[in-house]
C-alpha cells in the first residue's frame, strides 16, 4: 500500500478537500500533516487573534480526523525542509496538497518543496481547492475569461467527505502545539469567534435561513451589518468550508425564493466572486502584496507622522465614527465593509499615510484578514490601483454618520467617553464644546491637500500608455 502525506494549510476541513479526496480514492495509507511556519507566525501582519482562531480550526480538524480513525500530525519549522524530511521519515510515496498563492512566500516554498521531493523520488501532487486559474497574465483575470471559469469550477460536484480514514502509526512524533504560548506568541484580548468546520456550516445555514433577506440593506449600516452579514470570512480564510459548498447552497436557495430575497443572495454571490477575483489578480501580480499596482504612487512623499498613525490605530483621531470603527476592529477582529473603507480613506487621504501601513494594522487585527482581499481593497481605497478612473473616492467621517450610524448606537458602543452625548453632536463633538480628542486634521483641508498631490499623478498616468516594466509586471 502506498503512503500519502496530505499536507493541510488553509484548507482545514474534510469536506470538499481535493487533496484528501484524491488520496482516499487511491486507497492509500494517509498521514495528515500541518506545519507551523515561523515566517507566517512572526510576520508583521500576523495577529495573535487570527492565530488563536486558526488554532481553534486545527482543534476542530484534529477532532474530526480522530472520529474517522486518523490523527493530525503537527510540526514547526521551515516548510521547505520539514515536508521532505517528514515524507522520508514516514516512508511516503507521495505528498498531496492544495494550492495556496496568498503570499509570494507560499508559492516560493511550494516550489522548493516540490523540487526537493522530486529529487528524493517522491511524488508531489497539487490540487486547486479554489476556483482560480493558473497564473498566466492579464488574460487569466480578465473578467470575460475568469467569470465563466469561476462558475464552471464552482458548479462541479462537491468532493465527498471521507467516512473513515486509516489509522496513523502512533510512533510518529506529534509536536503538541495547541496554544499561543506553545507557539511563543503573546496572548490576545480579542473576542475570538467559534472556529471549525461545523461552525462554518452552521453560519451558512443561518445566513441562508434568516439573514439573507436583510443582507444588501445592512451593508452600509454599522449595527445592521453586525447582525446580518454572514461572518463566513474567517472560515473562508482558513478553509473550514469551501467556496464551492457555499456557492452550490446559494444556487439551491435561489430556486426556493424570489424577489428581493433572491436579489440579496445574488448580491452576496457577487461579493464571493470579487473575493476570488482579487485572489486571481494577486496570483498573477504577487508584487502587489507590498507594492502599489500603479507603482508611481510608491514614489509619492507620503507623510511619516508616527503620532498620526498611532492615533489612528488606537481610535483616537478625534472623529468618533473613525475611532469607534478602529476600536471595534481592535477588540473584535471584525469590521463592516463600509467602515473598513471609511477608515482606509481617512488613513490614506486625510492623514496622507501610505496604504501599506494601514494594511499592516488591519491585517494584524482582522480575524478574516486575507492578503489578496485586504491589500487590493486598501490599494483601491487609496486610489493607487484603479486604472481608467482619475477621481478618488473619499469618505466623509462627519457626514458619513447619517447613513452608517444614524442613531449613534455604534459610536456609543465603542467610544464610551461619548455615551451620553446627544446624537446630533456625536459626529463632530469639538464643534459643540465637548471634551474629546481634538481632530488630528481638518477633513476638508486635508482632503484638498491630498488630492492636489494625487489627482495630477493619476491624470498623467491615465493619459500615458503603460510603461514597458508595467506591461511586463502585468503579464503582457
Amino acid at each position: 500500500m502506498s503512503t500519502i502525506v496530505v499536507w493541510f494549510r488553509r484548507d482545514l476541513r474534510l469536506s470538499d478537500h481535493p487533496a484528501l479526496a484524491a488520496a482516499v480514492a487511491e486507497d492509500a495509507q494517509i498521514i495528515p500533516l500541518f506545519i507551523f511556519a515561523p515566517y507566517l507566525l512572526r510576520h508583521p501582519e500576523a495577529g495573535s487573534g487570527r492565530i488563536q482562531f486558526m488554532l481553534g480550526c486545527l482543534e476542530s480538524l484534529r477532532n474530526n480526523l480522530r472520529v474517522l480513525g486518523s490523527h493530525l500530525i503537527c510540526r514547526m519549522g521551515e516548510q521547505s525542509s520539514i515536508v521532505p524530511a517528514f515524507a522520508r521519515e514516514v516512508g511516503a510515496t507521495a505528498v498531496y496538497w492544495n494550492c495556496d498563492s496568498e503570499r509570494a512566500w507560499r508559492t516560493d516554498t511550494d516550489n522548493q518543496v516540490a523540487e526537493a521531493l522530486s529529487e528524493m523520488g517522491i511524488m508531489a501532487r497539487t490540487f486547486e481547492a479554489e476556483a482560480l486559474m493558473k497564473a498566466g497574465g492579464r488574460e487569466t483575470y480578465a473578467l470575460e475569461n475568469f467569470t465563466p471559469h469561476w462558475h464552471r469550477i464552482l458548479n462541479q460536484p462537491v468532493m465527498p467527505r471521507p467516512s473513515a480514514l486509516p489509522e496513523v502509526d502512533h510512533r510518529i512524533q506529534d509536536v503538541p502545539l495547541r496554544t499561543l504560548a506553545d507557539l511563543g506568541l503573546l496572548p490576545t484580548d480579542q473576542e475570538i469567534p467559534t472556529a471549525g468546520e461545523r461552525e462554518a456550516h452552521r453560519l451558512l445555514c443561518e445566513f441562508l435561513a434568516t439573514k439573507a433577506p436583510h443582507y444588501m440593506k445592512s451593508l452600509s449600516v454599522a449595527e445592521a451589518a453586525s447582525r446580518y452579514t454572514s461572518r463566513l470570512g474567517s472560515h473562508l480564510k482558513f478553509g473550514t468550508i469551501s467556496m464551492r459548498t457555499i456557492y452550490q447552497r446559494l444556487q439551491i436557495r435561489k430556486t426556493e425564493v424570489g424577489g428581493w430575497e433572491k436579489r440579496n443572495l445574488e448580491g452576496f454571490q457577487s461579493r464571493l466572486f470579487w473575493r476570488d477575483h482579487f485572489s486571481q489578480k494577486l496570483r498573477n501580480l504577487p508584487r502587489c502584496e507590498t507594492e502599489s499596482y500603479l507603482q508611481v504612487f510608491d514614489t509619492v512623499r507620503w507623510s511619516n507622522r508616527d503620532d498620526h498613525y498611532e492615533a489612528w490605530c488606537n481610535g483616537q483621531t478625534g472623529y468618533p465614527l473613525v475611532d469607534a470603527s478602529m476600536r471595534c476592529l481592535n477588540r473584535t477582529g471584525w469590521l463592516p465593509f463600509r467602515l473598513r473603507a471609511l477608515c482606509a480613506t481617512f488613513h490614506c487621504i486625510d492623514l496622507f499615510l501610505p496604504w501599506q501601513m494601514g494594511a499592516r494594522h488591519f491585517m494584524s487585527k482582522l480575524i478574516d484578514a486575507d492578503v489578496a482581499i485586504d491589500h487590493w481593497q486598501w490599494q483601491s481605497h487609496a486610489g493607487v490601483s484603479n486604472t481608467g478612473r482619475t477621481w478618488f473616492r473619499v469618505y466623509n467621517p462627519i457626514d458619513g454618520m447619517a447613513k452608517i450610524d444614524p442613531d449613534g448606537t455604534f459610536i456609543r458602543r465603542w467610544v464610551s467617553e461619548l455615551a451620553e452625548v446627544r446624537t446630533e453632536h456625536l459626529a463632530a463633538p469639538w464643534k459643540h464644546g465637548i471634551d474629546y480628542f481634538p481632530p488630528l486634521v481638518d477633513h476638508g483641508e486635508a482632503r484638498c491637500q491630498a488630492l492636489l498631490v494625487l489627482e495630477p499623478i493619476k491624470s498623467r498616468y491615465e493619459s500615458a500608455k503603460l510603461s514597458k516594466f508595467e506591461k511586463q509586471a502585468d503579464g503582457k
